[in-house]
């Protein structure tokens, strides 16, 4: 009921006592006819609508502070017409505030299409609608909101930061030699060609490949496989602090972000594990699009365990190995034990929540962690509030391979 169907009804009543208590009856109708009124609005508010709603985002995938296009369908499935709509767009808390839609007489069959746009200052995974429409009488004296089903989402990606390139990485359990081969015999798939180099064995000169290329090219018998990675994520929330962009959590985030387009762009084999993931078995990433997307949609968990860094780490060890690098928060010295007796060299960033608690704090457990890793052999660095990720990567990376 609307402010004037409140006041119709008011003035109806008091006009049918008024009339009751003085004997006029005309009177009397009025005010019947004013508590009426109210009524039927009410019975045309609540007619049912047959609308279908559908959306289109474009792009459906977008980096934080990027716009975003959502365009509303709105198809008319009854066989009356519908009246004049106003609208509102459910959206999540992020994207900003909820846009007002007006929708168009449609008639029986008829569709149209309304636009806006979004833009989202958080990562994550975002809600678009439903839409909510308000029907009203045509006296405008009752209005009815009605949900009309159909949602969307809107993906927002981690910030990604450029890096330096690792060096230095040899090629453990799998690993990749120093160049890869110029080209593969045609039916032998177990057995490639390289370019000759000093000290080739000249027996194994592949004659058919060197009259091809020009080139003097010697057999190589195994093909030589990507170098593997596992990017470590601890998403426990005990050990970070802070929201937002100036949190520990998001700054993890576009940390592990970062190093994973890195790697990847390098031609890693990429593993990516989180300390929630229990499960003990981390595969490779399928792309950095599955990677980001999977980044763009995590939180912080209320697990306390670290078990699940300690068991992905152990996994990734004995189906090879490779290079690991872990963007953690405190661990228990058991922990540091397990984490450096399954693989002897890795990089970490350690999460000092401490500081982003309290700035003044200038040393703390996360700094007991990095020294009991870096006594592992390990290359670990402390975070603190404000470290620029890029400065933070480029100490540990070229002190991992000035090590190795």
């Amino acid at each position: 009921m609307t402010a004037r169907g409140r006041l119709f009804l008011g003035v109806g009543t008091l006009i049918t006592l008024a009339g009751l208590v003085l004997g006029l009856h005309d009177l009397t109708k009025i005010g019947v006819l004013l508590l009426l009124l109210p009524a039927l609005a009410m019975l045309l508010a609540r007619r049912g609508l047959e609308l279908e709603v559908s959306r289109s985002v474009a792009p459906v995938r977008v980096s934080i502070d990027a716009p975003a296009d959502v365009t509303v369908h709105v198809h008319n499935a009854s066989r009356l017409p519908t009246p004049l709509l106003r609208g509102e767009e459910g959206l999540a808390y992020a994207l900003g505030d909820r846009p007002h839609l007006l929708v168009p007489s449609l008639e029986r069959g008829e569709t149209r299409r309304m636009s806006y746009r979004v833009r989202a200052h958080v990562r994550g995974r975002h809600r678009i609608g439903p839409l909510t429409v308000r029907v009203n009488d045509p006296f405008g004296l009752a209005t009815r909101a009605v949900d009309l089903p159909g949602e969307s989402s809107l993906v927002v990606l981690p910030r990604v930061l450029a890096l330096t390139p690792v060096r230095g990485v040899p090629a453990s359990g799998g690993g990749e030699t120093s160049r890869s081969p110029r080209v593969a015999l045609h039916g032998e798939d177990d057995v490639g060609v390289r370019e000759y180099r000093i000290g080739d064995d000249l027996r194994r000169i592949h004659w058919r490949s060197t009259a091809r290329t020009g080139e003097t090219m010697v057999r190589q018998d195994e093909q030589p496989t990507r170098r593997r990675a596992l990017v470590l994520l601890d998403d426990r929330q005990s050990v970070h602090a802070g929201t937002g962009d100036g949190g520990s959590f998001e700054w993890s985030v576009t940390a592990v972000a970062s190093v994973v387009t890195l790697l990847l762009g390098e031609r890693f084999e990429v593993h990516l594990s989180l300390a929630s993931n229990e499960a003990g078995v981390v595969l490779p990433v399928e792309s950095l699009d599955h990677a980001l997307d999977r980044l763009a949609a995590v939180q912080p968990s209320e697990t306390t365990s670290p078990r699940g860094l300690v068991e992905a780490l152990e996994d990734f060890t004995q189906h090879g190995g490779g290079l690991v690098v872990g963007m953690l928060g405190t661990l228990e010295d058991e922990v540091t034990t397990m984490c450096t007796a399954s693989a002897r060299h890795g990089i970490a960033m350690v999460v000092d929540r401490g500081g982003f608690t309290d700035q003044s704090v200038t040393t703390g457990p996360a700094d007991a962690t990095a020294h009991r890793l870096m006594i592992g052999g390990w290359q670990a660095e402390v975070v603190h509030p404000g470290d620029h990720l890029a400065q933070v990567w480029a100490r540990v990376s070229l002190a991992l391979g000035a090590r190795r």
